[in-house]
């Protein structure tokens, strides 16, 4: 058996609406497609589907799942969501490799946002 790559990353969320305006409305990601009914929603990430789905109770501060998200410019991503009022855990990091700093979506989870110091993003 071979892995191929990455299909999506699959979060549990314990508001699907909450979850989703997060996701589409402050991060800014397409919502690709959303159910409230079935609890899911998938966003298209460009090189990554990022789904999440709501079940009924998710464990105080998340699963410990990270999900890097790539970003052109990771001072002002952080200074734009430091303004909208985003649960931000860290000031912007140098890894030498890339800058990163980490933001809790609604339920803890925590997601890490970088930028490579190369420019490139995805596998």
């Amino acid at each position: 058996m071979k892995i191929r790559g990455v299909d999506f990353v699959m979060l549990q969320v314990s508001d699907i609406v909450a979850a989703t305006e997060f996701y589409r409305d402050l991060l800014g990601l397409r919502c690709a497609i959303y159910s409230a009914e079935d609890r899911w929603a998938e966003f298209d990430c460009g090189n990554v589907t990022l789904v999440l789905h709501g079940g009924e109770t998710v464990a105080a501060g998340g699963t410990g799942t990270r999900v890097a998200l790539a970003v052109a410019d990771i001072d002002a991503a952080h200074a734009e969501l430091d303004a909208r009022g985003a649960r931000l855990l860290s000031p912007v990091q140098d890894y030498g490799v890339c800058r990163a700093f980490e933001v809790l979506d609604p339920d803890g989870n925590p997601l890490l946002l970088h930028h490579r110091a190369d420019g490139t993003f995805g596998p």
